[in-house]
């Protein structure tokens, strides 16, 4: 029965993709145009100035009459390699200290631009958009990233390996205005040279490149052009930025004090309310133009936003994101493997390097940390990046000491070597853990990437065992695919990564086959035809132990909305009972089960978005169905709320229950520089409710003034914690 009811949807949805299909449809334009030579040609030159820039959005002092314009984009979105429909101008001045850009992006309906919110690190896609990338060592794999939109908000990233490792969480000083015009919008930005890093040389020539989102058109253009499957972060297709000269990055160095302040009540079982406060200090030294010291005293994160709730229906851990600053700059030095692509959710199975070990407990409470320093960039053709840490005691157990070291060598143009190190020493009796390894990575195409990494781990008082992984990915037009090779040991122990699973070995993969209607200008942008598969055994490759095999099938629509379908066939061989919800048990054995489902994300642009997912089938021994769904409305670019329901309805002969989430949100952006932001959650598997609201003033460039209330509720247990940080950046 269960083969039939599975045969029957795969039927039915190779059925649907063959009658949604049009006749049309392609993988790629029949004429692609020399995306090289049309590189090679893009050149602008930046104007060097004695006069003053007053940075207000608007173009009128008479030295950007006097620029060369960097014009003619060309779309990625929806006519691949076509100029797109609006013209645009930039142009480049500079003094002594500062670069400067000033933009005009025509428009024939300037009321009809779309400014989703104004928050610093706004999302990027979801409306009009300006964004300046530069290659400042014309390594043609890194780049600075300053985006801007119609309401004059920021947001900056460091980029790596073009595009595949983004930091989107890196801050530098930089000064940016928008104005409204009745033939568009136009743009100011101005960035002081010591926010940037590049080779101390007389005269300068960076890889540039420009984008710009026309968001009601959904149309995504550069000005040097970039396939579709790569974000404007691959300066491998960068033009060039020229005429700089007898200028320095400077001295780059940043102290930046803090001070914190807190009343709580109902902490450590305390009834009443207590007080503290603390202090400490965060520097960022650019030692070299390609290399940067960054420390920390007295480690505080009392800003950073909670966590979303998750249900666990596995017996696996969760995976809960970084969000910690400090952690989040720089990752590309510590990121092991290949980088996953833009929108492709990443393998969580073996973490070679998860920060969320440092500072925080199994159950998410902070640890209190003394300090450290990160030394990341690159010396040659070396990349280097080293991280120690250290905790104090928490709850009877002494402090630890993290370190994280990695090399790398870039061999040519298209191979890199490393080696890593990462290590957790306790300065009690917690004992030690250490795990160090090699990497390799080729990228002999720009659309393939080959990857090989193996480590060993060793522990006092448990025996070492090895992990690794080897794959390698296609990355085109119409075809995605990845393959690989993951091997976890049985006593492999990492405390500094995230393990999902011991003793075991996978072979996984997938393969999409993305097809495009000739027409560009209907409904439908894309449709996708897909498989995957994973295979899971023990770690001495001699018996099975888990199977999922999988179709998909998905739409991505002209408006930005997706539409995507799949079905799995699952095999678990389980040698041991585990719980699940609050008091039932799954029993060892061999377990089959299929699903289906499908989600449909509508048009995050919109004034009213959302999304649906609604999944159904057998789990284990018994039925399971979900329904996920979220929506947002937008009252203005200052004024945003949104809302996400999930709920699992769990049916087995022993029993059922059912799991629930709610999250609502509300973001108030009042300037560019000022946010209040509050996230309720409610987790119906607890039974508890969770509360954090942030009031953040940005009341000078990096410098910041926080207010925060967290509360959480759980049944007869009440937690209230009202918290005040001031931070201020002193630049040299």
């Amino acid at each position: 029965m269960r083969r039939r009811w599975s045969i029957l949807v795969v039927l039915g949805l190779v059925l649907a993709a063959s009658l949604l299909l049009p006749p049309g449809a392609e993988g790629a334009p029949s004429t692609p145009p020399d995306i090289e030579a049309i590189r090679t040609a893009k050149r602008v030159e930046a104007l060097r100035i004695a006069e003053q820039i007053r940075v207000d959005g608007v173009l009128d002092e008479p030295a950007w009459e006097l620029a060369e314009p960097a014009t003619d984009f060309y779309q990625q979105q929806p006519a691949e390699f076509q100029l797109s429909t609006r013209r645009t101008e930039v142009r480049f001045l500079y003094d002594t200290t500062t670069l400067y850009l000033g933009a005009m992006l025509y428009d024939d309906a300037p009321d009809r631009l779309i400014t989703n919110d104004l928050k610093r690190d706004f999302g990027g896609r979801d409306g009009d958009l300006l964004g300046l990338v530069l290659d400042t060592f014309q390594d043609r794999r890194n780049a600075y990233g300053f985006l801007t939109n119609p309401g004059g908000a920021q947001r900056e990233t460091l980029a790596y390996d073009n595009g595949r490792r983004n930091d989107a969480n890196w801050h530098g000083v930089w000064f940016v205005r928008t104005a409204i015009r009745p033939d568009g919008w136009s743009a100011e930005f101005a960035i002081p040279f010591k926010t940037l890093r590049f080779p101390e040389r007389q005269t300068q020539e960076w890889g540039l490149n420009l984008v710009r989102i026309i968001r009601r058109d959904n149309e995504i253009t550069t000005w040097s052009p970039v396939p579709r499957q790569f974000t404007h972060y691959h300066v491998g297709y960068a033009g060039a930025l020229v005429g700089i000269a007898g200028v320095k990055p400077g001295r780059n160095l940043q102290v930046k004090p803090f001070a914190t302040g807190q009343i709580a009540r109902g902490v450590l079982g305390d009834p009443g309310w207590s007080g503290d406060g603390d202090g400490g200090l965060d520097l960022k030294w650019g030692i070299r133009s390609s290399l940067a010291l960054d420390g920390t005293y007295r480690t505080d994160f009392s800003q950073v936003e909670a966590d979303e709730q998750q249900i666990n229906l596995t017996r696996f851990s969760l995976f809960f994101p970084e969000k910690r600053e400090f952690f989040l700059e720089s990752p590309g030095s510590f990121q092991i493997g290949i980088g996953e692509a833009e929108n492709q959710a990443p393998r969580r199975d073996l973490v070679p390097f998860f920060s969320r070990r440092i500072g925080l407990s199994s159950d998410g409470r902070p640890i209190p940390a003394i300090g450290g320093l990160r030394l990341t960039g690159r010396a040659g053709r070396q990349g280097i990046g080293i991280l120690t840490m250290q905790t104090d005691s928490f709850e009877g157990h002494p402090g630890d000491n993290f370190t994280a070291v990695r090399i790398t060598r870039k061999v040519s143009d298209t191979a890199s070597m490393g080696a890593f190190y990462f290590g957790r020493e306790s300065s009690g009796t917690g004992g030690f853990n250490r795990v160090a390894g090699l990497e390799l990575l080729l990228a002999p195409r720009r659309t393939l990437e080959i990857e090989a990494f193996a480590m060993r781990s060793g522990s006092e008082g448990q025996a070492g065992d090895w992990a690794g992984r080897a794959g390698f990915r296609i990355d085109s037009s119409a075809h995605r695919a990845r393959l690989g090779l993951l091997h976890v040991g049985d006593t492999f122990r990492h405390d500094l990564g995230f393990v999902r699973r011991r003793g075991i070995a996978t072979l996984f993969g997938n393969y999409s086959r993305i097809l495009r209607p000739a027409d560009t200008t209907g409904r439908v942008r894309e449709y996708s035809v897909g498989a995957e598969f994973e295979a899971t055994g023990d770690d001495r490759y001699s018996r099975s132990l888990t199977r999922v095999g999988g179709l998909n099938y998905g739409m991505l629509f002209a408006g930005g909305g997706q539409l995507r379908a799949w079905v799995n066939s699952t095999f678990e061989r389980l040698d041991a009972p585990f719980d699940i919800g609050s008091n039932l048990t799954i029993a060892p054995g061999v377990h089959r089960f299929e699903d289906v489902g499908v989600e449909y994300n509508s048009n995050r642009s919109a004034r009213l978005s959302g999304s649906i997912e609604v999944g159904a089938g057998e789990f284990w021994t018994g039925r399971q169905s979900t329904v996920n769904g979220s929506a947002r409305f937008r009252l203005s670019a200052h004024l945003a709320a949104s809302a996400n329901v999930r709920r699992s309805d769990v049916n087995l002969p022993q029993g059922s229950f059912a799991a629930n989430l709610v999250g609502l949100r509300l973001d108030w952006s009042f300037t560019p520089r000022m946010f209040l932001n509050a996230f309720i959650q409610y987790n119906g598997e607890t039974d508890a409710w969770l509360s954090n609201v942030r009031f953040n003033l940005i009341h000078r460039p990096l410098s910041d003034i926080y207010v925060v209330w967290n509360e959480t509720r759980f049944p007869g247990v009440t937690r209230r914690a009202l918290l005040l940080k001031y931070t201020h950046l002193i630049a040299f």
